[in-house]
């Protein structure tokens, strides 16, 4: 292929990539605003910034009902007073047009009885993945999964 070509079919791409789903800032933005939830928000303990992250009448979707967001952050505020230690690392995301997936990891030490832990100073790890949807570059909806199984057997 010609230099000419490759100049031309590589300015054509780079032209296109912006109209791609998934391809321009908005989806740059909306994985770095799922991320400060889990840094800031959950490893930090960080709320005083929800209004920029969250959408009015946000929604978690939990297996038997549905969440507000200052019930969701108070589950949120519980493991972080259960695991006073707690760490958190984003592991990978994934976004695709309005949403985004993040594969995350919780360790700390169940020192406090809270959050439906006893307290009894066992180490927890535990992984998840949560699924946000974004709207006007805010979540409005949140599903998260966890291995109970796993985290009731590291309390016991």
């Amino acid at each position: 292929m010609s230099q000419r070509r490759v100049s031309i079919a590589l300015l054509t791409m780079a032209l296109l990539v912006p109209l791609c789903p998934g391809a321009g800032a908005e989806t740059a933005d909306n994985l770095r605003t799922a991320r400060r939830v889990f840094l800031e928000n959950m490893a930090e303990g960080r709320f005083d910034r929800l209004e920029e992250i969250y959408g009015p009448n946000f929604v978690a979707h939990g297996a038997s009902a549905d969440y507000t967001l200052e019930q969701d952050s108070a589950a949120t505020r519980s493991w972080r007073t259960a695991m006073p230690d707690l760490k958190v690392t984003v592991e990978r995301t994934l976004a695709d047009k309005d949403l985004v997936a993040v594969h995350w990891k919780a360790l700390g030490t169940n020192t406090v009885a809270a959050g439906g832990m006893p307290g009894n100073g066992a180490r927890i790890g535990i992984e998840g993945m949560t699924f946000f949807r974004f709207s006007s570059g805010r979540i409005v909806e949140e599903w998260t999964i966890i291995d109970i199984a796993t985290l009731r057997k590291q309390l016991s």
